[in-house]
């Protein structure tokens, strides 16, 4: 890989959305499900990736602290068998403007649209 290739605006941008859909479903399968995990497969088919794209932003985003990855079995092409949130990880995506500032790459995506963040689906007249 090429030094233009690896400072590419677009790779970076394409890792940042797959990185915020992972952890949107990690969220939206924690509010359903709070104990469960959810099999690489699953998060790969439903963020439209590789397993080898998968692989390594999952493994980033152990190291920040906000995902858990189970490892109990080998799951080839994946580097664990499944995925479930930590309590920082929810903080995050709960924390709209830091989840944006970290997470969004285009003016769209800025929290003044909730359309796009996984708290929108919650019914305000609630509160």
């Amino acid at each position: 890989m090429s030094k233009k290739d690896l400072f590419n605006t677009n790779n970076t941008k394409s890792h940042i959305k797959l990185r915020g859909c992972i952890l949107k479903r990690l969220y939206e399968m924690f509010k359903e499900y709070p104990y469960a995990v959810i099999e690489l497969r699953q998060i790969e088919e439903d963020c439209q990736t590789n397993s080898k794209e998968l692989n390594w932003n999952l493994v980033y985003l152990e190291k920040c602290g906000y995902v858990e990855l189970g490892q109990s079995i080998e799951a080839p092409p994946y580097i664990a068998c499944s995925a479930s949130m930590t309590a920082e990880g929810i903080d995050l995506v709960e924390d709209e403007d830091k989840f944006y500032r970290r997470f969004s790459h285009s003016k769209e995506e800025k929290p003044e649209n909730r359309e796009s963040h996984p708290l929108s689906s919650i019914d305000e007249s609630k509160e």
